[in-house]
């Protein structure tokens, strides 16, 4: 049935082609339409005396029976007729004006002066005509379609009202508010919580503390090498294993992923989920993007699919442009305005979503169908502190060459180990970027995205468990491609590490107040998972020379002192846990047959090291002389695999 009405409908009555319907024709607003014997709903009835096919609106009304809905909300999700012809149809039959966009000379509404005093949805605005008149302009949910037509018939009200379509009463918003939207979308968390936000950097008392650190190891090297190499390695050592003990307990726990079952639902009872992809020089992949969107099982009229694009990004808009777009996508433009980051971009769309439930995908992804679906199922049994749901994310051209082997491998350890443990245990998950599904509530009540943090997942996980919300696994993949060279992946890597370091200062600001907000193993998990990542990175190259060097000292002459030979062991020993733990983890959670694509390279897991720590070592770099940059990482079509 859900295909039924995507089919081209013959519009024998179209105002578009042949002008506007009499108003003499439609029946009475007081009376249903009756065809055949058949009554029509009233939000599709008035179409009938326009020659609109009657076969469709009693598809249409199956459909809505099914999906909870009303016939002519199936009819516009599916395409059966426009927005332009389903609203100029009922203003005739209301008999009232209907106004085009260029009628209009000014919008009324005032606001509260709030950063969320627009409603940019709204379907009721007071407008001054061109032709002088100041009435209220509507664009009815076809819902309402019943109730407005009785209140206008008994109160006379025709000559003071006017009907639009909806993306006129949309555009003229977002056209005279758009600096307030987008000042909302990059100040609000700021403004609202500023301890929260990357925006103001590092604390005072952080940077002193930094400073002291570094000059205090410095001073002790030049005065007591010994000792202070002692005290480092103990100290490194320290840090350094108990990054591996968590790598290890979720060895240890580890659960084979199993594809979780789903019930039959009844689809009246589902939800408005909405749906935001942010694009950004994305033309090349616009067409796989679209025909992998298509494929979710959600019913249309229930589905609402924000294609968010920067207003300056002629080619992505263009291909967009070309592709055949059912009703549920809307495209949303965001004003050029820095910062030029992806959750910016997020929270300006989240102004446009009308779902209860909402979830993002990036521009390269290939949702399973019914990842949604297994998505808001979850969140019926859960509680309500489960306010984020995280999928897995597979890469998908894993025998490409060894980088992309490597990825696919180190992001089965992170989505199909880690986080897993760390759901199980009631620790903060660091989300991924893409295939979280929130409850809509829980988003809004932490202050959606950081626009100055530019690794904005794993602080929204952050504030998500600090605001009260848990985060849970779902098992229905997201598929994406890795970067396939070195030229792409470093600068995603770099990003990376300089926002999980923005991510570190704001939550370590207040560590009294961090620790309130979570129990001490929870506390102790995040510390680790936050500083290990990139202080690994930074200095895994640093004991690799340190253990290299002591070993070829020790080989030509004896320790002395002795606790040499032993710290060249605790080099070794902490490098070579690290891999192992690292490949164990990953190589256990990687899907057999993705196994034998990776093969011998997994050897290469030193060498992808590495290559972290010259990212990391650049992202701090970038942390002091350009912290709020993002960098963009350039998609391909996708390749196709054997």
């Amino acid at each position: 049935m859900e295909g039924v009405l995507v089919q081209s409908v013959e519009r024998r009555g179209d105002p578009r082609s042949h002008g506007p319907a009499p108003a003499a024709q439609p029946p009475p607003p007081d009376q249903t339409a009756e065809t055949d014997g058949d009554v029509l709903c009233p939000s599709c009835a008035f179409l009938a005396p326009i020659g609109f096919p009657v076969k469709r609106m009693r598809q249409a009304m199956m459909l809505a029976a099914k999906n909870g809905t009303v016939a002519g909300t199936e009819l516009l999700a599916h395409g059966a007729i426009t927005q332009e012809a389903y609203y100029r149809t009922l203003a005739n039959h209301l008999q009232v004006s209907f106004v085009e966009p260029g009628d209009i000379a000014m919008i009324m509404n005032g606001r509260d002066g709030s950063l969320e005093g627009v409603n940019v949805r709204a379907n009721l605005i007071w407008c001054q005509l061109r032709d002088g008149r100041t009435l209220p302009v509507t664009a009815p949910d076809p819902r309402s379609v019943e109730t407005l037509s009785v209140s206008l018939a008994s109160n006379g009200l025709r000559r003071s009202f006017a009907l639009t379509k909806p993306e006129t009463l949309r555009t003229l918003l977002t056209r005279k508010y758009w600096p307030l939207l987008l000042e909302t979308a990059t100040r609000k968390l700021a403004y609202d919580e500023p301890a929260m936000s990357a925006h103001a950097g590092a604390r005072f008392w952080q940077g002193v503390v930094s400073a002291l650190l570094v000059l205090g190891v410095a001073a002790a090297f030049a005065t007591r090498p010994g000792i202070a190499s002692t005290a480092l390695h103990v100290a490194m050592s320290t840090f350094f294993f108990s990054c591996v003990l968590l790598r290890l307990l979720a060895v240890l726990t580890f659960r084979a992923p199993a594809t979780a079952p789903l019930k039959r639902m009844d689809p009246r009872t589902r939800p408005d989920y909405s749906v935001l992809v942010c694009l950004y020089k994305e033309s090349a992949v616009v067409p796989d993007l679209i025909a992998s969107l298509k494929t979710i099982e959600w019913p249309r009229s229930r589905l609402q699919i924000l294609l968010v694009c920067e207003d300056d990004d002629v080619d992505t808009i263009d291909a967009l442009a070309r592709q055949e777009l059912p009703p549920c996508f809307e495209i949303v433009r965001v004003p050029p305005a820095q910062p030029r980051t992806k959750p910016k971009a997020l929270n300006y769309a989240m102004m446009f979503a009308r779902g209860q439930f909402i979830t993002l995908y990036d521009a390269e992804d290939r949702p399973h169908p019914r990842q949604l679906e297994e998505a808001w199922q979850t969140f019926l049994q859960s509680d309500e502190s489960v306010g984020c749901l995280q999928a897995p994310l597979v890469k998908a051209n894993t025998s490409r060459n060894a980088l992309t082997a490597l990825f696919h491998l180190e992001y089965a350890g992170l989505f199909g180990g880690l986080m897993p443990w760390l759901a199980r245990v009631g620790s903060p998950i660091m989300l991924g970027g893409t295939s979280n599904h929130f409850r809509r509530h829980a988003l809004d009540q932490v202050g959606r995205w950081d626009p100055f943090n530019v690794t904005e997942d794993a602080d929204l996980g952050m504030r998500l468990w600090r605001g009260g919300y848990r985060t849970a696994m779902i098992s229905r993949p997201t598929l994406e491609d890795a970067p396939h060279t070195l030229g792409a992946w470093l600068p995603q890597r770099t990003r990376w590490f300089k926002g999980w370091m923005q991510t570190w200062i704001v939550h370590t600001r207040e560590p009294a107040r961090l620790y309130r907000n979570m129990h001490l193993r929870a506390f102790v998990i995040t510390q680790l998972l936050l500083t290990g990542t990139f202080v690994s990175a930074l200095l895994h190259p640093l004991v690799l020379v340190n253990a290299v060097g002591l070993s070829i000292w020790l080989t030509v002459q004896s320790p002395d002192p002795a606790y040499m030979s032993l710290i060249a062991w605790i080099d070794w020993l902490m490098i070579a846990a690290s891999y192992l733990a690292f490949g164990a983890l990953c190589w256990l959670a990687t899907a057999p047959e993705e196994r034998s694509k990776i093969g011998w390279r997994i050897v290469l897991i030193p060498v992808y090291w590495m290559a972290q720590s010259v990212a990391a070592w650049r992202a701090l770099v970038h942390l002091f002389s350009r912290p709020f940059e993002w960098e963009k990482t350039p998609h391909t079509a996708h390749q196709r695999q054997d």
